[in-house]
């Protein structure tokens, strides 16, 4: 009886063993990759086991937490574990593991990829899920994610009232007692929505307000190393609106002492914001070298990211205008060329947002560009080639100089189309005065068809159009028309839609866009900004004034 009952106490004693062991076992598997980094693969030799533990347990709110694990070790495989997380949670029916799960995915497009469509997305999914959850801390996660990338995406106004609530949420003062970690988690939340809010106040010309926020931010990042990095973005704020104000000094110091922290965690965004600004700030102060040398350092991040944030494109609007001023056209044709992939990314990555940005360079004009300087970089290679032809054959090169000589109008010998110098220097006084007569007579009749309205038309097609050559064509538009070739046509092409407006009550009832394309521009803005300075008003007043001056009849008054 006695052994029995020793028997049932050890029974007793292993089953109570058993279940504080089973207990203990998923934290166990996490405590032993505790101290490894992010993105250090070594740690998956830990979590692997504990993903098999958990499956072959059906346990699936842990599994999921152990995909979640190697989604931070993993330095390949993010978006392949990332799925698992998805698929394990979704098995869990638990929302809130559901919702924790896509926001894993949001933030490896977001923080990794940089793909902030597909970020947005992600954090939209989680937040089905999580939007009535009663983990407070994990729904204002989520919103402020959401926040970042609409913000990125150029929904300011949305963004700035995500982050007016997060910095609300994390700023209670209730929130600020308990465990260390959740004091740390929830300041570093609100320091970051004071942040954004900052960034998107700036956006939205709310310069003051911004400034304001910027002061609060780094009062309260102070005199604390655990909020270094953050206090490092305040700092880059603050220089952000020392250069929109003009106060370059300041601005450069406080680029500078933002520059460290972004750089050391690789934050690449940030950086090239830094780099940019502190490029133009240098160009505008005459300090050339310098300013170029930051600039590229934006280029370089592009080359070793493939990634584009759309407030440093002008970065190779001036890298181009720089190098075409040196005559260097070997540089001139690379930055054309890398702002061509700047643009296709910038189209496919921020579809709404790269519909709203100046761009000084269209799409079109820079293919014509980067064919231009293609063919001039031939033009100079076989110009050399020749040239040392030439010294071969020099003995009998006589003969043929002889014959040129006889010829009186070879005076008039069409220059190479390619050649900028060539077509540069003709002047119409060397012209025979009938050939003059006989193209601006064409440009009457072709004005009369209205040839202008033809998209992406070129010089060297209407030169086709008119049998003549680039060179002769541009020489007598600027000394004829009193301008270049662009704005020639630019001119005829806004007095045709002064024209049409005034006549045409249909055309006033079109949109700006059908009415920038009807006159053959290839965008919108280009369009606006050419009506305006032409007329001193916009498209829309243009027809609001018409409208306000129409006669009883609906005829306009003149």
């Amino acid at each position: 009886m006695k052994t029995f009952s020793v028997l049932k106490k050890a029974i007793f004693f292993f089953v109570f063993i058993s279940i504080l062991t089973d207990g203990q076992k998923f934290s166990d598997y996490r405590a032993r990759y505790d101290n490894f980094d992010e993105n250090d693969a070594r740690a998956l030799e830990f979590v692997n086991p504990y993903i098999k533990e958990a499956g072959k347990t059906n346990n699936y709110k842990e599994l999921s937490q152990a995909y979640r694990d190697a989604v931070y070790f993993s330095k390949d495989r993010k978006l392949v574990y990332a799925d698992s997380t998805i698929w394990a949670a979704l098995l869990s029916k638990d929302s809130q593991t559901i919702g924790n799960a896509y926001l894993t995915k949001g933030s490896i497009y977001y923080f990794t990829l940089r793909k902030y469509q597909k970020a947005l997305d992600e954090y939209l999914k989680a937040w089905k899920y999580l939007k009535n959850s009663d983990n407070s801390y994990l729904y204002y996660k989520n919103l402020y994610h959401i926040g970042v990338v609409k913000s990125y995406l150029g929904y300011y106004e949305e963004a700035l009232n995500i982050f007016l609530q997060c910095s609300r949420y994390y700023n209670k003062p209730h929130t600020s007692e308990t465990l260390p970690n959740l004091r740390y988690n929830r300041k570093k939340g609100y320091l970051n929505s004071l942040n954004q809010m900052g960034i998107c106040l700036v956006l939205l010309g709310r310069y003051q307000e911004a400034a304001v926020l910027t002061e609060q931010g780094l009062e309260q990042s102070s005199n604390d190393k655990d909020f270094d990095l953050e206090r490092s973005y305040f700092y880059k704020l603050k220089a952000v609106l020392g250069y929109l104000n003009n106060k370059d000094k300041e601005a450069l110091s406080d680029f500078d002492t933002a520059i460290g922290a972004i750089e050391k965690i690789n934050d690449f965004t940030n950086a090239s914001v830094i780099y940019f600004l502190k490029g133009k700030i240098l160009l505008r102060n005459e300090k050339d070298n310098e300013g170029i040398g930051f600039l590229k350092k934006v280029d370089s991040v592009f080359q070793q990211n493939n990634f584009v944030l759309p407030a440093t494109r002008e970065t190779y609007e001036l890298l181009i205008d720089y190098y075409r001023n040196k005559k260097d056209h070997k540089q001139e044709l690379y930055y054309t060329t890398q702002l061509l992939k700047f643009d296709k990314i910038l189209s496919a990555d921020f579809k709404y947002l790269s519909t709203r940005i100046h761009k000084e360079y269209d799409t079109q004009d820079l293919m014509e560009s980067k064919k231009k300087l293609e063919n001039t970089s031939y033009y100079v290679y076989t110009i050399a080639l020749l040239s040392f032809i030439s010294v071969l054959v020099f003995s009998v090169a006589g003969y043929y100089r002889t014959r040129k000589k006889s010829k009186k109008e070879k005076e008039y010998v069409q220059p190479d189309e390619d050649d900028p110098k060539q077509s540069s220097s003709v002047k119409t006084s060397r012209l025979p005065e009938h050939l003059v007569e006989d193209i601006l007579s064409k440009l009457r009749q072709m004005e009369e068809k209205n040839f202008y309205l033809e998209k992406g038309l070129t010089q060297n097609q209407l030169a086709k159009k008119l049998k003549t050559n680039t060179a002769y064509l541009s020489a007598i538009i600027n000394e004829h028309k009193g301008c270049n070739f662009n704005a020639y046509i630019n001119r005829l092409r806004i007095i045709y839609a002064k024209e049409r407006l005034i006549h045409d009550s249909l055309w006033r009832k079109y949109a700006v866009d059908d009415l920038s394309k009807e006159c053959g521009f290839s965008n919108r803005s280009k369009f606006s900004k050419l009506f305006h300075e032409m007329t001193s008003m916009s498209p829309v007043e243009f027809i609001q004034n018409i409208e306000n001056n129409k006669n009883n009849d609906g005829t306009v008054q003149d």
